[in-house]
C-alpha cells in the first residue's frame, strides 16, 4: 500500500519491545495495562527485538497520524501540540517523539487534558517511561469545558451494564448530562474524590475544569490541536473561535454525534478555516486508501492565516 507521503519523512523505529508493552513506528512504549481490559490485547511476557516497524494501516486514527506528522513538518522553530482529552497521552508523547526526530532543534512542549484520575495517572507515567520529564511538558487533570470551575464528571455507568468498566477497558468518560443534575447521593469514593450516584445509576466526580481559552492565553501560538472530549468538541471551540484564527494553525476533531459534526463545518468554514478531512461518525467512508470504518467522526482542519 501506497502510505500518505508524509510519512517517508520519517524513520521507523528499531530496537526493543520491553515485556508488557508495545510501539507504535515512531518507538513510543506503551504499556499494556493501559489498555488491559480492551478486547483483543494480549501482553506478551518476553522482550522483543523490531526492525523497521511498519507504519499504521488505515483506520479511523490514520488521519489523527497525517494532521500530527504534518503539523511537526510545518513547525518553524519550536513546535507546540495541545491534546485535550488525552487519555494517557499517547498524541502529544508520539508528537513529541516526531518532532524530536524530524527536527532535533525545535523547541518542543506539549500539554495535555485528561479528566479521568486513574487515567492522568497513567498520563503521566506513560510520559516518565518514555523519557519525557513531565516537568518539560504540560500535563493537566482536569475537564475540558467552556467555562472554568469545578465540574460533574461520569466514571461510569449503571451497576452490572455495558459501562460498567474499569479505566482499561473504556475511554469514554465525559461530563454528567442535564438530566443527572438534580438527584444524586453520595457512593463512597474513588481515587480520593467522593462518588456520586445519580438517579440514572451512573456515577461521578467532582472535578477541576480549564477552559481552552485559559490555556491558549498561556501560549503564542499552537501547531496542533488535538481534542477528543466525548461531545465537548463544538462548545469547547466555539467559545475560543477568535483565539483560534489568532493561534492555532491545525486541528483534529474527534466527533461524537451528526449535531456537533455539522456544528464544526459551520464553525469552522464560517472563519475561513480549509477542510482537509471529514469523515462522519458510525459510517464507512471511501478514502484515498480503500473505504475505511469510523466509529468517532474525524475532522481535520488547517488555518490558512499561517
Amino acid at each position: 500500500m501506497q502510505h500518505h507521503e508524509v510519512f517517508s519523512r520519517f524513520r521507523r523505529y528499531s530496537g526493543e519491545i520491553p515485556p508488557g508493552y508495545h510501539v507504535d513506528f515512531l518507538g513510543t512504549q506503551i504499556s499494556h495495562k493501559f489498555i488491559a481490559g480492551q478486547p483483543g490485547v494480549i501482553s506478551c511476557p518476553d522482550r522483543r527485538i523490531v526492525q523497521d516497524f511498519p507504519y499504521p494501516e488505515p483506520d479511523e486514527e490514520y488521519f489523527e497520524w497525517i494532521d500530527l506528522l504534518e503539523s511537526v513538518v510545518a513547525a518553524k522553530g519550536s513546535y507546540t501540540m495541545i491534546e485535550l482529552g488525552a487519555g494517557y497521552g499517547r498524541w502529544a508523547l508520539r508528537a513529541a517523539f516526531a518532532a524530536r526526530q524530524y527536527n532535533p532543534k525545535l523547541r518542543c512542549h506539549v500539554i495535555a487534558v485528561e479528566a479521568e484520575p486513574t487515567v492522568y495517572g497513567w498520563l503521566k507515567e506513560h510520559f516518565a517511561h518514555n523519557g519525557l520529564k513531565p516537568r518539560w511538558h504540560t500535563l493537566l487533570h482536569a475537564a475540558v469545558t467552556d467555562q472554568p470551575g469545578k465540574v460533574e464528571f461520569y466514571i461510569g455507568g449503571p451497576a452490572g451494564g455495558p459501562y460498567d468498566l474499569a479505566p482499561d477497558a473504556w475511554y469514554g468518560q465525559c461530563l454528567t448530562k442535564d438530566y443527572d443534575a438534580a438527584e444524586s447521593r453520595p457512593a463512597g469514593k474513588y481515587r480520593g474524590f467522593k462518588v456520586l450516584l445519580h438517579k440514572s445509576g451512573w456515577r461521578s466526580i467532582r472535578i477541576p475544569g480549564v477552559s481552552l481559552s485559559a490555556i491558549l492565553k498561556k501560549l503564542d501560538r499552537v501547531d496542533l490541536i488535538d481534542l477528543d472530549v466525548e461531545g465537548q468538541e463544538l462548545s469547547s471551540l466555539t467559545s475560543v473561535a477568535a483565539q483560534l484564527d489568532a493561534q492555532v494553525k491545525r486541528l483534529h476533531i474527534g466527533t461524537h454525534s451528526a449535531e456537533i459534526e455539522a456544528g464544526l463545518r459551520q464553525l469552522l468554514s464560517a472563519h475561513g478555516w480549509q477542510c482537509h478531512a471529514d469523515y462522519p461518525l458510525f459510517s464507512t467512508s471511501e478514502t484515498p486508501w480503500g473505504p475505511i470504518r469510523f466509529e468517532n467522526g474525524a475532522q481535520s482542519w488547517v488555518n490558512p492565516r499561517w
